[in-house]
């Protein structure tokens, strides 16, 4: 009985990997050791050649090699076949296949990967697995300052929402490994040097390996991604990756004009959506209609809801009797504080200055759509209503007089 499982193993181990295509690494007893010892991290998958799950997991696995096996990488993917190497996945520990092991610099003590067995699950445990080596080594990093050279602002978890929280900025979030990242890295340079004399707008960028939370926050799961940012909220997303593409998309977004109140009124050049301040939330709810979204640039959830919101704003946006609002409750805590706000992101549409519906997370923009027609109509039913009193009031105003002229 033993042959036929040997026959089934030389079967299924071409399917598996593929040296001419492959870019995982592969490790065996003679290596490990020394490439745990050389890289700052090793991310290792022990398989079998006859396992089905590995098998179905292999495209992914290479697909990750590919973004992080490059030239000069500190990180390597790689792999260890089990029925080759009983010895070494005897001493991991390896009881099942795959078994996915990210092993720090000089640490045998590796730590294990139990999540979703997808690309951008997998990018981010790196991200991650790396900061935490990273914060334990005495890395000291400034404050709240921002360091601005040839034009390039750069920005970590400790200054980016003070940073962001004012003014137009493009930002790119990246990781050093991912070859993509790199690619762009050269342009994003010189994009940041001809935009550096504009004042309208900031470029800069995030390492992702070494701020963890701002990416997690900004819900990053892939790289790099280039986030177009106004007052502290995202309004778009930059699908580019040269110069010209890149110049193109900054000429749409850009606002060359400040944002306030009396701007906005008028519908001249501005934002879909109004940011109303402590000084301006009683003029902003001058209007028929105000729908305002409460939130804070931590929050993932408002974060998520801010194109949507945007598509909102747009959607109104010639509407004279409609104004799509939002409050950064970081900012303007004291407004959170007397509307009493106690969820993110809370959405509360107002009409004559009085709570009409709330609403405590997002809905589908069709239905948010609905829900302001369906008051604009009842405003306009209203306004009708009255104009109809009014004139009948005036009639019979009118009548009276004549009565009393002819008697």
């Amino acid at each position: 009985m033993g042959k036929p499982v040997y026959l089934i193993i030389l079967l299924f181990l071409p399917y598996f990997v593929a040296p001419e295509e492959s870019v995982v690494f592969d490790y065996n007893t003679d290596n490990f050791k020394d490439r745990i010892e050389e890289l700052d991290g090793n991310f290792v998958m022990f398989y079998a050649p006859w396992c089905r799950h590995c098998t179905e997991f292999y495209p992914i696995w290479n697909e990750l090699g590919k973004l992080i096996n490059t030239k000069d990488s500190k990180l390597a993917i790689a792999q260890v076949d089990c029925t080759l190497h009983f010895k070494l996945c005897h001493e991991s520990d390896i009881t099942g296949y795959p078994t996915l092991l990210y092993f720090h610099k000089n640490t045998f003590t590796p730590v294990e990967y139990k999540g979703t067995r997808d690309l951008p699950s997998l990018t981010i445990f790196l991200s991650e697995v790396f900061t935490m080596k990273s914060e334990k080594q005495d890395v000291v990093k400034d404050s709240g300052q921002v360091k601005i050279y040839s034009g390039m602002a750069y920005l970590n978890d400790q200054n980016i929402e003070k940073f962001v929280s004012n003014g137009q900025h493009f930002v790119k979030f990246y990781t050093p490994w991912c070859k993509y990242s790199q690619k762009l890295a050269p342009i994003w340079a010189e994009l940041a040097v001809q935009y550096s004399h504009n004042e309208y707008i900031q470029i800069g960028k995030v390492n992702c390996m070494e701020n963890e939370m701002t990416c997690k926050n900004f819900d990053i799961k892939q790289y790099p991604y280039l986030l177009w940012i106004v007052n502290g909220r995202i309004m778009g997303v930059a699908d580019a990756d040269n110069l010209e593409d890149l110049k193109l998309y900054i000429g749409k977004m850009l606002l060359a004009e400040n944002h306030d109140p009396e701007k906005f009124m008028k519908k001249k050049k501005t934002l879909p959506v109004a940011r109303i301040s402590e000084e301006t939330f009683e003029t902003f709810l001058e209007k028929d209609l105000v729908f305002v979204n409460y939130f804070a640039p931590w929050c993932a959830h408002c974060m998520q809801l801010g194109p949507l919101w945007l598509k909102l704003g747009e959607k109104f946006q010639n509407e004279s009797r409609v104004l799509i609002a939002d409050v950064d409750c970081v900012r303007s805590k004291p407004i959170c504080e007397t509307e009493k706000i106690n969820g993110l992101p809370t959405l509360i549409l107002y009409k004559n200055k009085k709570i009409v519906n709330i609403e405590h997370g997002g809905r589908p923009l069709d239905s948010l759509i609905s829900l302001v027609n369906e008051h604009l109509q009842e405003s306009t039913a209203a306004k009708n209503e009255q104009t109809v009193t009014s004139e009948t009031n005036n009639k019979n105003h009118s009548d009276d007089s004549k009565t009393k002229d002819e008697l």
